[in-house]
């Protein structure tokens, strides 16, 4: 790293910072985040610019930060007509957007990954696409297409073995036991990516595995198990400027944490500022409030159970949902379910194709954008004014901004 900084280029050049992310992501990740936000507010990056720092902050567990730049180099990519990066650049935008649970970016760049990466053979990239689909339906409550994709996914990157992938596969089928409420499953899994001598062993990513495995700890020896790593991330981690690592760090130690210290844990993960994390929030708020209605302190619970709740609705966050609302019945108020909107019925590619409807395209435009015939484009929206119960592309315009 010291070899990298001497290089006789600004440091806010890309391809460093891409360098420290990659090499460092812990250890300089302070460093990393501080010049992102700079560039970020200094704006005039070109679309390779944008790209490579977007796969910088994925990196370096900045999903909220990588967003803007992913966006902003997918838009040019296609206009370049440049889709090998782009479909690698999509792949980075979906895990960035499973984070901060944006279905309406999420999906879509799901899709065109997943199309991409297929056409063009990059067996990597569509691992990377199918993990993202996978988890995107276990956050939903769709556990059987969770469990198909991933099972693909788990085949493809077998046979193209990558680490990262590996691990995020064993990450995955984590977060869908947790969504189907089978903790002891989704506990073997993510523990997977902490074993050394497993094939899905990732020292960086138990990072963001760390979250999963502490809520997947139910027994006393599992919680055991988990508080080993969770002490030793910690330590090496320092003081990681990375805003989601410090949040799943404080997430496990208050989910591990004996009865006589869990409230100080809690009190601690709660002052973080969450505002760019949402489903790390509510999690927590779920956490919180469960500790002590398990303890019969039920006037104390609700309050956060309550906010949970509505943030996981809000949200679309359905098995979490569900959960809160169980706890809240458990602690004597009852549970209020979200109403699905008439936009869950589109697939990915219908929702992607309807946005850019709803900005204006024409069938024209939106095919180039999208390396779709127009007619195919007509076809798409043929299907999909009938399911928004609309008739013209005005009402389009109008039903997307009420969602």
């Amino acid at each position: 790293m010291a070899a990298a900084e001497r290089l006789p280029v600004s440091e806010l050049h890309p391809d460093l910072v891409y360098t420290l992310a990659a090499a460092a992501p812990l250890e300089r990740a302070a460093t990393v985040l501080d010049r992102l936000e700079r560039l970020e507010r200094q704006g005039g990056y070109d679309v390779q610019a944008a790209a490579t720092l977007g796969t910088a902050a994925t990196m370096a567990n900045a999903y909220d930060r990588a967003t803007g730049f992913l966006r902003h180099a997918a838009a040019g990519l296609r206009g370049q007509c440049r889709l090998g990066l782009l479909a690698q650049t999509l792949v980075s935008l979906a895990f960035s957007t499973v984070h901060t649970v944006d279905w309406e970016t999420g999906l879509p760049a799901v899709a065109e990954a997943m199309r991409l990466a297929e056409e063009n053979a990059q067996p990597r990239w569509l691992t990377g696409a199918r993990i993202a689909k996978a988890q995107f339906a276990a956050l939903h409550g769709d556990p059987d297409t969770a469990l198909a994709v991933i099972g693909e996914a788990e085949r493809q990157g077998l046979s193209a073995a990558h680490p990262s992938n590996l691990a995020f596969i064993q990450i995955t089928r984590g977060l869908i036991g947790l969504a189907a409420g089978d903790h002891a499953e989704a506990f073997h899994c993510v523990w997977r990516v902490f074993d050394p001598v497993d094939p899905a062993h990732h020292p960086f990513l138990r990072t963001i595995a760390i979250a999963e495995l502490a809520e997947a700890a139910t027994g006393a020896e599992q919680r055991a198990l988990a508080k080993a790593p969770s002490e030793r991330l910690a330590a090496s981690a320092g003081a990681s400027g990375a805003q989601l690592t410090r949040i799943n760090l404080a997430f496990a130690h208050a989910l591990l944490a004996d009865d006589e210290h869990a409230e100080e844990h809690f009190r601690a993960a709660l002052d973080l500022d969450m505002s760019r994390a949402p489903f790390a929030r509510a999690r927590l708020m779920l956490a919180h409030g469960a500790w002590p209605r398990r303890r019969r302190r039920v006037m104390e619970a609700r309050t956060p159970l309550r906010i949970a709740r509505e943030s996981f609705a809000s949200l679309g966050v359905e098995p979490w949902a569900e959960r809160a609302c169980r706890e809240l019945r458990s602690a004597g108020e009852g549970g209020k379910r979200r109403r699905r909107t008439d936009w869950d019925l589109l697939s990915p590619q219908e929702l992607q194709i309807a946005q850019r409807a709803a900005d204006g395209l024409s069938n024209k435009e939106r095919g180039q954008q999208l390396y779709l015939s127009p007619r195919t484009i007509g076809a798409h929206l043929y299907r999909i004014f009938p399911k928004l119960g609309i008739t013209s592309r005005g009402q389009l315009r109008d039903e997307l901004a009420a969602n």
